[in-house]
């Protein structure tokens, strides 16, 4: 037998793995629900499946005060680009799984705390797989109630007044795949110049959100991505601000231009309601 049969095996193996976890995590998926005037949807979304012993792969996290009949837990560490007040977010949500497939709790993180996902009644609980969640307006905390955002001090302030406010913001590994230095300070008037001209206010309803199956990938995969979306979007900003020629001037035209088209997406959407 050649040296690279079992090699060739191992990986046959892992691929039948993680066509497996991606099965489960797919039946499992959260459905999310976004403000009517949300500006960012998720991107990526990189999934584990864990056993009750591991560690989360992407929060400092353990889950040893699992109810004793998890089987296994599903993790879903949701991506976007961009949020409302610096460049990108990660939030994540946990489904214990338990025999015969039942889910058996959910958690959510909840500006960098964790939260309950799943209410007592389960009544957030669709098809009897998919926790129903509310995205926090532009900062996409996660909360099984929606009534819970209606309580920060800071709802419309967050969204208005300071979108843009934190810029380049960046925390944890993730640092590490932004720029330092004296371009930085570019960089970062840049990032929050652009979100600023995505400040809303929130309707405070919600549609539906279902994640995509070709938005599903494997933490690892996810993570080794993370700095060449961080990359694509920071040029994405330079290649637009240099071809309108931003630099010093209040408000641009393409920034009126985005402004004004969302606000009269929004009066359209309330026209047809």
């Amino acid at each position: 037998m050649s040296e690279s049969a079992p090699n060739g095996w191992e990986e046959q193996t892992a691929k039948n793995a993680e066509g497996e976890e991606r099965k489960l995590c797919e039946r499992y998926a959260p459905y999310l629900m976004f403000d009517l005037r949300e500006p960012f949807l998720p991107n990526l979304v990189g999934f584990s499946c864990l056993g009750v012993e591991e560690e989360s792969p992407s929060f400092p996290r353990s889950f040893e005060e699992a109810d004793h009949r998890t089987e296994f837990v599903l993790e879903y560490a949701i991506w976007w680009d961009y949020e409302i007040g610096h460049i990108y977010q990660l939030e994540q949500v946990w489904i214990y799984v338990g025999p015969n497939g039942e889910v058996l709790d959910c958690e959510v993180t909840f500006h960098g705390r964790i939260l309950k996902g799943l209410l007592k009644n389960r009544s957030n609980l669709s098809d009897g797989s998919h926790v129903r969640l509310f995205a926090q307006p532009g900062k996409h905390a996660l909360s099984p109630m929606p009534e819970v955002f209606e309580l920060l001090p800071d709802l419309y302030l967050g969204t208005g007044q300071r979108a843009g406010a934190d810029g380049l913001y960046a925390g944890g590994e993730i640092a590490c795949s932004l720029p330092a230095g004296g371009d930085a300070e570019e960089v970062h008037a840049r990032v929050k110049r652009y979100l600023r001209s995505f400040a809303f206010k929130p309707a405070l309803e919600y549609t539906e959100y279902r994640l995509l199956s070709e938005q599903l990938l494997p933490w690892p995969q996810l993570r080794e991505t993370i700095p060449v979306r961080l990359s694509d979007r920071l040029l994405e900003l330079e290649l637009i601000f240099a071809r309108d020629g931003l630099r010093g001037v209040e408000e641009s035209t393409a920034e009126r231009r985005m402004r004004r088209s969302r606000e009269s997406g929004s009066i359209e959407k309330e026209e047809a309601r």
